[in-house]
């Protein structure tokens, strides 16, 4: 039998889970040609009605999907267009899917870094790629954890292209920057608003924090114009570690770990393949497919694979997470419909991601997300 956990009606006093179990009321029921009969409920507080399926991850769709096939084919490299076609629906309907799925991951990813102990050192840098067109190259600021290869949080900032250029080419960006022009010192900022993230979730450190680059102008100058970062750097508390983009990139290199899922996502995600047709048209649907793809590696890929003991870990567990906990909130990830209830904040890229507010070069920020994606 269905018992409802909490309100899903976000103003509601029982959004939060309630303390007392008659807080809501049977209310009938009615049935569906997708769900079946499906019981409805009525909040005692806010008065407001709600069902079952106000719960499920299929809630307000008309066609039920396999999710985990989706997920699995998206995270294996497969383009939206060749995934709706296995499974014989428009293409838009995977998009669909896809935004549901990632709402799910970046809920779970927000409630588990808040017991995070953020103990070892990190590792920065970006992954470039380009979005609408070559013109418009794009860079995903990743902060992953040294030793666990866990991706703590991703950012993105559209680029000026750079690099040899015919004339034609050249003329070319000019007309498309009269129409839409990078922002001044984005990169900067971006990483900027990352290494302040990164310092209020470790400011009870009991040692020094090694934050390791690459050599980019823009993360020295970053550092020391945030004021916070740049006194634990004068007192000893962080240490900024530079390593050339050109090092051989192998295990022994300090920036391993981001070059490790760089080469993760160059392989497994269609957008991102070189020289690749499937680019994505929309920024705020490539950040989707990228929190998407972070959860898979963070919660699901194993940590080693031909280690048999590291083999049983992913790297959630490494960087610190009790399994029970993330296995106990990740249990119905392709079921439930999950929230932001119970006190969680979301933050900067997440908060984005969600409400769907990056701006995609020369298309604004697009349409707005549908009721049932609403944090």
């Amino acid at each position: 039998m269905f018992i409802p956990l909490h309100c899903p009606n976000s103003q509601c006093t029982h959004f939060s889970p309630p303390d007392r179990p008659d807080w809501y009321r049977y209310f009938g029921k009615y049935t569906t040609r997708t769900s079946g009969e499906v019981p409805r409920y009525r909040c005692r507080s806010c008065r407001k009605t709600f069902s079952s399926m106000s719960f499920s991850i299929d809630y307000f769709s008309k066609k039920h999907l396999p999710m985990e096939q989706i997920y699995n084919q998206l995270n294996g490299g497969l383009g939206i267009r060749k995934i709706a076609r296995n499974l014989h629906v428009h293409h838009n309907t995977i998009r669909n899917r896809i935004d549901r799925m990632a709402r799910n991951a970046i809920l779970i990813h927000q409630q588990v870094l808040t017991t995070l102990p953020f103990k070892e050192d990190f590792v920065a840098d970006g992954f470039e790629s380009f979005c609408v067109s070559q013109y418009f190259p794009d860079n995903y600021h990743l902060l992953i954890g040294k030793d666990s290869q866990f991706a703590y949080t991703a950012d993105y900032v559209t680029l000026r292209r750079k690099g040899r250029m015919r004339e034609e080419q050249r003329i070319k960006r000019s007309e498309l920057e009269n129409l839409w022009a990078v922002p001044k010192g984005s990169l900067q900022k971006s990483f900027g608003g990352m290494c302040e993230w990164l310092e209020m979730r470790t400011r009870m450190r009991d040692r020094p924090l090694i934050l390791y680059t690459d050599e980019k102008k823009e993360y020295g100058r970053a550092l020391k114009q945030s004021r916070v970062c740049q006194e634990h750097l004068r007192q000893g508390r962080w240490i900024h570690h530079r390593t050339s983009s050109r090092a051989v990139r192998s295990l022994w290199n300090p920036l391993f770990a981001v070059n490790y899922i760089d080469r993760e996502i160059r392989k497994d995600m269609a957008a991102h393949v070189r020289e690749t047709v499937q680019f994505n048209r929309r920024v705020n649907d490539g950040m989707i497919r990228m929190s998407l793809y972070l959860f898979d590696h963070n919660y699901r890929k194993p940590f080693r694979i031909r280690d048999k003991e590291k083999k049983k870990l992913t790297h959630v567990e490494v960087a610190g997470a009790d399994r029970g906990m993330v296995e106990l909130l990740a249990a119905a990830f392709f079921e439930r419909r999950y929230f932001a209830n119970g006190g969680l904040v979301l933050e900067g890229p997440s908060r984005k991601s969600l409400v769907r507010g990056w701006e995609t070069p020369l298309h604004g920020t697009g349409r707005p997300p549908s009721k049932h994606l609403a944090a």
